[in-house]
């Protein structure tokens, strides 16, 4: 009699699974049909890849090739996870399709959680996705863009003949500010200042430096000293920035600083520090050393935010010989030094 009530409950599960298959598991891959602009415009060929990130740096897999416009991807994130072994503080995870060296889609941000409970949810965020008759999703890419920057200066004039290199936004949010995206090649503005270049409506990262206004200093107005501008989304963009494209956008100067003692005996290799506003590490650093007249050479801009003079050159603010063999410049030092290119310490 239990022999035959165990028989019968194996029969009405088989049934059940087979009835509901909502409740087996999940499949381990999953077949796209990926076009760009309509269905019958198929990619021939490309890559998708998985990206993660955190404040230590850029990781990322390779999760399948696209052959005459079908990609057939892994959905076992237990094992991806484990290939790309992420880091712990990972803040977001991008899916990424790359079509040839200077050709990219990518997802928006996605928090690492729900990245990883949606994979599907993630690849769809490429482009336009529905459901095949035959079980296929049809991943449809939004055309490519044409799309126009055009550099000015704050007043105006058109940067021209300038060689830049451009890249799709990606992170920048490491422990240096260092850009890790997707390339776009080199370019040359033409003579209104303007390039184009074919990507999708998505941020876009210049490798330049530039000047940005932050408020007042020691030299009147004070300016950042960044490196790497982040475009808006626009096909058109007219970006107006104190650029440093050549060697006269510069606003870099020769100032003298002399170190002499009490008595007015100069002091020999006493390092000058200096420290400036950036948006990217490195924010100060010795800069030079004094000679046998007790004077240095420096070249400032107004991004400087203070001076410090060393005895004996650079230390570890840890190291306990290093007390006392300091000086920081005041505000008024560092206005004189500015407004006259030469000052005096006594020290």
């Amino acid at each position: 009699m239990a022999r035959d009530r165990r028989a019968a409950q194996q029969i009405l599960l088989a049934i059940f699974l087979t009835a509901f298959p909502l409740f087996a598991q999940p499949p381990s891959h999953r077949t796209y049909l990926v076009s760009e602009g309509s269905p019958s415009q198929k990619l021939s060929s490309g890559t998708i890849w998985l990206y993660s990130y955190s404040w230590y740096g850029l990781q990322k897999i390779r999760l399948a090739a696209i052959q005459n416009g079908v990609a057939v991807v892994p959905m076992d994130t237990d094992r991806l996870k484990r290939q790309l072994d992420p880091n712990p503080e990972t803040e977001a995870c991008i899916i990424v399709l790359q079509l040839s060296a200077h050709l990219w889609y990518r997802t928006p941000n996605m928090p690492r959680d729900k990245f990883w409970n949606n994979l599907p949810s993630a690849i769809n965020g490429l482009g336009r996705a529905t459901m095949s008759s035959a079980g296929k999703t049809q991943l449809i890419l939004p055309p490519m863009t044409k799309r126009k920057l055009t550099l000015l200066y704050p007043d105006g004039r058109a940067a021209v003949n300038v060689k830049l290199t451009l890249s799709i936004y990606l992170y920048d949010m490491n422990h240096c500010g260092f850009h890790e995206g997707l390339q776009l090649g080199e370019f040359l503005t033409d003579k209104t200042g303007s390039l184009e270049v074919l990507a999708p409506l998505v941020p876009l990262y210049l490798d330049v430096s530039y000047y940005k206004k932050a408020g007042s200093g020691p030299a009147g107005v004070a300016y950042s000293n960044n490196f790497g501008f982040i475009t808006g989304t626009e096909a058109n963009l007219v970006l107006k920035e104190q650029w440093q494209l050549t060697d006269d956008d510069s606003l870099l100067d020769d100032y003298e600083i002399k170190v002499l003692t009490a008595s007015g005996q100069p002091r020999k290799d006493i390092v000058v520090y200096l420290s400036w506003l950036t948006n990217r590490c490195a924010a100060g650093a010795p800069y030079a050393r004094t000679d046998d007249a007790g004077a240095a050479t420096i070249g400032l801009d107004p991004s400087i935010t203070g001076l410090e003079l060393m005895d004996g050159g650079p230390y570890s603010a840890d190291d306990p010989k290093a007390e006392g063999k300091t000086r920081e410049l005041t505000d008024a030092e560092l206005h004189e030094l500015f407004t006259n290119h030469k000052l005096t310490i006594h020290w």
